[in-house]
């Protein structure tokens, strides 16, 4: 399939209920984004002139896509930093979570004000990458890949879904944890209709106890698995 270079969409995806909310989806190409053009608008961490081009288009991606979340919902557009870890800084009166592979970058904005929701997170996987995922030990507990299981999820894509599902949580609760934690220390506990319960099994933090909950969802678009989590 032909793609244009650097075509933007948006994408609906389902929260509680009947919520929705809309997700800025940059298709792109690695040659398009490392260029004086994109990156003369973009605020670029330390250290990024000794990045390789992949990695250096990656994050342009990621920030594009910030950029047109941040159009379509009338914002200023704003950059976004890097913290030390790694995350993103969100400005005070929104929270959001980027994700990108080579191919594709997503992001999703929420205001602060929807009380409903405090952090949310966002992950994307190429399809193709569910070999490489080898260390189903590492990612979930037996428990977990039997709910799957049960869903009908086949196990060659069971270990990437998870992942997958595991990443959107951990950004979800990395601001209210602030520091790194592992994926076994959150578990697949239930789903109903593609959506997905996680309970954390021990204290993270001072807010986040064991028993705290999250709740997720994925969507398969093309050759990309993407997956959201919210608390």
């Amino acid at each position: 399939m032909d793609v244009k270079v650097n075509c933007y969409s948006q994408t609906q995806i389902l929260l509680f209920g009947t919520h929705v909310l809309h997700v800025s989806h940059l298709i792109f190409k690695e040659e398009s984004l490392v260029a004086t053009d994109y990156e003369a608008s973009i605020a670029k961490p330390s250290g990024y002139s000794n990045w390789r081009a992949k990695r250096k288009a990656s994050f342009l991606a990621g920030r594009l896509a910030v950029r047109h979340r941040q159009s379509c919902l009338n914002l200023p557009l704003t950059d976004i930093p890097k913290a030390k870890d790694g995350s993103p800084v969100w400005p005070e009166d929104y929270i959001g979570s980027i994700s990108h592979t080579e191919k594709q970058a997503v992001a999703v904005i929420l205001p602060r004000s929807k009380q409903a929701i405090q952090h949310i997170g966002i992950d994307l996987e190429l399809l193709d990458h569910a070999d490489k995922f080898d260390a189903a030990n590492l990612i979930g507990l037996a428990s977990e890949f039997e709910i799957l299981e049960a869903m009908g999820v086949e196990k060659k894509r069971s270990t990437l879904l998870l992942f997958s599902l595991k990443e959107s949580v951990y950004k979800a609760l990395f601001p209210l944890v602030g520091e790194f934690f592992d994926f076994l220390d959150v578990a697949l506990v239930a789903t109903d209709d593609e959506a997905f319960e996680f309970r954390v099994r021990r204290q993270l933090s001072f807010v986040v106890g064991s028993g705290f909950t999250l709740h997720a969802r994925y969507k398969i678009q093309d050759d990309h698995i993407m997956t959201w989590a919210y608390c």
